[in-house]
Parts: C-alpha cells; sequence; structure tokens
C-alpha cells in the first residue's frame, strides 16, 4: 500500500492549493501565474497538475505540494504532511518503524516468489505447458515480460522451501499470503497455476492472482488482503496504465486480469482490472486522484441488458455519489460511464476486433443515463401505466443528484421520455424517495443492549450457503474467517475441519460423503470467476456475527439471573463476546464502510 507521503500527494490538488494564494490561468496543459517568490511583471511561474508539482523559471523555485507549504507556512516536512493530511482527509499511518521494515520484508517476499514462477514457466515441463497456453490465447512472449506471468508448480511446498533457502522466515511467508498455516502445518497457497503479480502504482509486486491449469475447484484465486495488499483498494495494470490514463483522460475499467492484458497487447493503454468487481468506492478515489475527467466501465456481453446489468449500473450510481459526497475540489470529479460490449467480454474483443472495442468504448453511456434507458426498457413508454411504473423508479435515482445542473438535465431527459412537463417533475423529485440506500454509520464499540438476533431457520440456512461455498471452493476454507464453533450442524463442523486440513483433491469420509453431495448440489456459481471467494468471506463474516449476537444475547440472559459466585464468571463472558463482537463487526465494514472521514462530514 502508499504511504502516508503518496496518499497525500495523490489526494491533494496542486493547482487549487497555489491558487489561493497566487493568481493561476490555464496555458495548455498547465497553469501560469506570477511568481511568489520573487518580483516580477511577466509570469514565469507554472503548476503542472500532472506531474502535480510547481515550478518558476525565473527563481527556479519549484518543488510539490509539500515544498509549497512548507515555504508559505515555515513548516517542517513532517508539519507539511500533517497539515495536508488534514487538508485531503487521510488518516495518517501511526506503524512503528520495526512494522515498515516488515512490509519492506513482505515485499521482497514477493520479488522472490516472482522470480520462482518465472523460473517455472520457462524450466519446468508443466510450466511449458502453461506457457504453450498462453499462446494458444494469443498472449505474446512481449507480453508475458510485461506483466511478469509465471508458474506455480504442483507442489505444496515448494515455494515455502525455497522462501526459506532465500532467508525469509514462516512468519513472513505466511504474513505475505504466499503461504497458507494449517492446523497440519505450512503449504503453498498457490500450486498448478498460471500465476499473475499484482503491483501497486509504483510498481512494487504486492499480490499474485492465479488461474487454475489443473483441476482445482476454483478457477482463479487471489493472494488475502496483508498490510501490503487490499483488493477493494487495488486496480490490475495501474502501474503500467497510468501515463496513458492521464494521457488520454480516461481510465477504462474490465474485470479480470487477462481482459487488462489483451487490451494492453492490442494497444489500449489506458486499460486497468478491477479484479471482479465493478467498481469500488477505493478504487474510484485512486482514479480520481489522477485528476482525469472520465472513467469507462466495461460490462461483459453475457451481463449487458440483463437485470445483473441493471443491478451494477445502480451500484456504479452510488460509488459515485458516495464517494464524492463533501468532497473538496474545483473539479468536477470523475464521471463514470458503461460500454456495453456486442459479444463476449474484453479479452476476446482485443484479440478478434480491438478497433470494434474503441468504438464500443466510444460510445459509452453516462452511468445514470445508462441506468435510466436500462428501467425504460423494461416498460411500455407508449401507455400510461407503463410511463407511471418508468417514472416510479427512474424520477428517485434523478432526485439523488446531487449536482443541480446535472439534475436538471436528466429531468429533462425524463420530460422528453414521458411527456410530462419537467417543472411537475421536478416538484415530484423534491417528494421521491431516496432510490439507493445510503451506507451505514460504523457500529458503536459495544454493540447494543439488546442487539437483535436471526431466527434459528434463518442461521441455519446461512450456515448451509457458507458450506456449499466451501464444498465446491475448498481452498477457500484455508482463507475465510471462521472457526469450527461457528458452525452449529456437528456434521458441518466434520466437514470444515476435513476442508481446512487436507487437500482438496482428498476423498471425504463415508459418513460425510452424503452432506458433501447434497451441499455441493446447492451451491451457486460465482459472479466472476476472479472472486470466487468474496461471496463466501462476506457470508462467513454473517456467520460470526449472528452467531456472537446470540451467544451474547444468552450470556446477559445468565448474567441477570446470576447470583453468588456465577456473576464474576457471566460478566468476563459477556465481555469477551462484546469485544469479540466488535473486532467481527469492524471485519465486516471493512468493505462496506468508507474510510475517509470528510464524507461524514
Amino acid at each position: 500500500m502508499p504511504g502516508d507521503f503518496d496518499q497525500v500527494k495523490d489526494r491533494i490538488d496542486i493547482v487549487q492549493l497555489v491558487s489561493e494564494r497566487v493568481v493561476l490561468r490555464k496555458a495548455g496543459r498547465t497553469y501560469k501565474g506570477l511568481c511568489p517568490f520573487h518580483a516580477e511583471k511577466t509570469p514565469s511561474f507554472t503548476v503542472d497538475p500532472e506531474r502535480r508539482t510547481f515550478h518558476c523559471f525565473g527563481c527556479d523555485a519549484k518543488g510539490d505540494a509539500f515544498d509549497w507549504v512548507m515555504r508559505h507556512e515555515n513548516l517542517e516536512k513532517v508539519d507539511a504532511l500533517r497539515s495536508l493530511a488534514e487538508r485531503a482527509g487521510v488518516q495518517l499511518s501511526t506503524r512503528p518503524r520495526q512494522e515498515n521494515e516488515h512490509a519492506k520484508r513482505l515485499l521482497a517476499a514477493h520479488d522472490t516468489a516472482l522470480f520462482y514462477f518465472r523460473q517455472a514457466l520457462r524450466g519446468t515441463g508443466a510450466g511449458k505447458a502453461a506457457a504453450a497456453y498462453l499462446a494458444q490465447r494469443g498472449i505474446t512472449p512481449e507480453t508475458i515480460d510485461t506483466f511478469g506471468l509465471g508458474y506455480a508448480p504442483d507442489s505444496r511446498g515448494g515455494l515455502l522451501a525455497y522462501l526459506r533457502k532465500k532467508g525469509f522466515s514462516d512468519e513472513e511467508a505466511v504474513g505475505s499470503g504466499l503461504v497458507i498455516s494449517t492446523e497440519n502445518g505450512l503449504f503453498d497457497r498457490f500450486y498448478d497455476r498460471l500465476m499473475i503479480p499484482t503491483r501497486d502504482a509504483k510498481g512494487r509486486i504486492i499480490a499474485f492472482g492465479g488461474r487454475a491449469m489443473g483441476g482445482h475447484p476454483a478457477k482463479y484465486i487471489n493472494s488475502p488482503q496483508t498490510i501490503l495488499f487490499s483488493k477493494s483498494a487495488t486496480l490490475y495494470a495501474l502501474d503500467v496504465a497510468r501515463a496513458a490514463i492521464r494521457r488520454s483522460n480516461e481510465a477504462v475499467i474490465v474485470e479480470g486480469y487477462f481482459d487488462a492484458i489483451s487490451c494492453h497487447q492490442a494497444a489500449l493503454d489506458n486499460v486497468v482490472a478491477s479484479q471482479g468487481t465493478a467498481l469500488t468506492e477505493e478504487q474510484y478515489r485512486v482514479l480520481d486522484a489522477l485528476k482525469v475527467d472520465r472513467a469507462v466501465v466495461a460490462f461483459d456481453a453475457d451481463a449487458a441488458g440483463t437485470a445483473a446489468a441493471e443491478k451494477r449500473g445502480r451500484e456504479l450510481v452510488g460509488v459515485v455519489r458516495r464517494t464524492r459526497s463533501g468532497a473538496l475540489s474545483t473539479r468536477t470529479g470523475l464521471t463514470v460511464y458503461v460500454a456495453e460490449l456486442p459479444a463476449g467480454d474484453p479479452d476476446e474483443l482485443a484479440r478478434s476486433d480491438p478497433a470494434a472495442l474503441r468504438e464500443v468504448l466510444r460510445s459509452a453511456k453516462p452511468v445514470l443515463e445508462y441506468v435510466i434507458d436500462r428501467v425504460a426498457s423494461r416498460q411500455d413508454l407508449g401507455g400510461p401505466d407503463g410511463r407511471r411504473r418508468f417514472l416510479a423508479e427512474a424520477l428517485p435515482l434523478v432526485a439523488e443528484e446531487p449536482d443541480a445542473l446535472t439534475r436538471e438535465l436528466y429531468l429533462g431527459r425524463l420530460a422528453t421520455l414521458t411527456g410530462v412537463p419537467q417543472e411537475a417533475l421536478r416538484d415530484e423529485a423534491q417528494r421521491a424517495p431516496k432510490a439507493t440506500a445510503r451506507r451505514a454509520a460504523p457500529p458503536p464499540t459495544a454493540p447494543p443492549s439488546d442487539p437483535p438476533v436471526r431466527q434459528p431457520e434463518q442461521s441455519t440456512a446461512l450456515e448451509r450457503f457458507v458450506m456449499a461455498q466451501l464444498v465446491q471452493f475448498p481452498e477457500e476454507a484455508a482463507r475465510v474467517d471462521l472457526a469450527p464453533d461457528d458452525l452449529s450442524d456437528p456434521e458441518h463442523r466434520a466437514i470444515f475441519e476435513h476442508l481446512r486440513g487436507k487437500r482438496p483433491s482428498v476423498d471425504f469420509p463415508a459418513h460425510l460423503a452424503a452432506t458433501v453431495a447434497a451441499l455441493g448440489a446447492t451451491g451457486a456459481e460465482p459472479a466472476s470467476e476472479a472472486d470466487a471467494g468474496r461471496a463466501l468471506e462476506i457470508a462467513a463474516l454473517r456467520l460470526r456475527v449472528q452467531n456472537l449476537r446470540r451467544r451474547l444475547l444468552e450470556a446477559r440472559g445468565k448474567l441477570a439471573r446470576a447470583t453468588g459466585g456465577d456473576v464474576g464468571a457471566l460478566d468476563d463472558e459477556v465481555a469477551r463476546l462484546v469485544e469479540d463482537l466488535d473486532a467481527v463487526m469492524k471485519k465486516q465494514q471493512e468493505s462496506t464502510v468508507l474510510r475517509n472521514e470528510m464524507e461524514s462530514e
């Protein structure tokens, strides 16, 4: 993850910062004004928003946002960082020096793993078969080198042994996410997989994705969240796409690794991958910090025109509105568009007809327009009933638009589609209910005195869903944040312990086979091959929250009725359950609550 200086620098609009003291006028891609550091009549002072720097060609004063604040406010660099962090709404880290050293060791472990995977791709029989698969997909040797593709041999301890040989401790191997720790020992997370390194904006390897080459149940698996890697805040291929994004003033977002790789090979250099999601709020912020105007999200043909595509469009509308809420900037912000592919996915279209893919991206619609059009396509606008149903869905979407001018433009579009006067729609919009749910506030440090408890049959259904996903994707058992005690069914506990302790290919005992077969029959296919574990992670945390709330309510009931010596023990149990519940709820909120405090201001 980027350091404090990088995060703050990315968030600060240097043009806005400097213009508070200097009158600036746009001159091409830069801004010019009279230098504040020496007397002059002809402007020789420039601010470059792309490089995030200022420079005077008269007195040679130059620097970045930190240098600007240090000069004008007579601050040390650390104090300038604090000042700008407060302005940008960035929470500064408080990691001690030893943690920073630990992060450097984990980065080095990833570099070592990359060498191991690259050598295996070139020098083993199975690796050469993986290289042949890449060639079959049309991936050139130059592209393989550019993206650092490799192969993880079919060995559960090969990488672990290599890391040990290179001086890395077992703790570092596990902390990197490259090795998993089970009751039976330490094992490589990735084996018999085509390996795809994920880099941060500086080009440092922070994670890996692995595509199965054999009979793995999960086609793709990814590194877990570590101190280096947060999937929801990372855009794959940003390190190679960043310059082209700024140059074109546009970013294109696809879903999968090979969608992005094939696009780059076809000279669509401004493409990044969200790794299984349309776009998260953190990813939106990363792109918005590049100070570009347009982001195009490409929808695969299998999702385009369906209810799923409309749902994703609505989610994108919510992402943009939540992230821009309360933003302090002179920019209008990153505008999100949606492009529907006519057939296949970006990987296929980039290889078969890159010109057609470019045309699809050029014809992308603003996301709100896209959603409105999807709603309109489901209704008969030729009759009054259809128009009324259309407005019942579309008007709340428009009413929530925070920008008054944009809101008026879309009210005009609704008026055109339905024939209802814009003034009447404007009045109705003021009374319209909210269309997109706002994010809940973070939970209190302690739960309410009487937390809601799920009914037993609902908890059991959720438990069956979790177990069905684990049976379908057994490799996730080593990663999921779940303990056997979180499962109420004894057979579920036995299956979970078996999955966590054994290789996925090992057969289940006869007394569990029927239950496993029943669970496997109920498991749904994941929405995205790039993120089979995401739904499981969320469901497992929900299950833990439910069980902890139930146990806490029971413990509080016992405490209320207790007398004598039982009180102390029950009081300790309640305190422990409160602490456990708080910790799990915070984990549950990590992917759903915006960390930037500016939104709540």
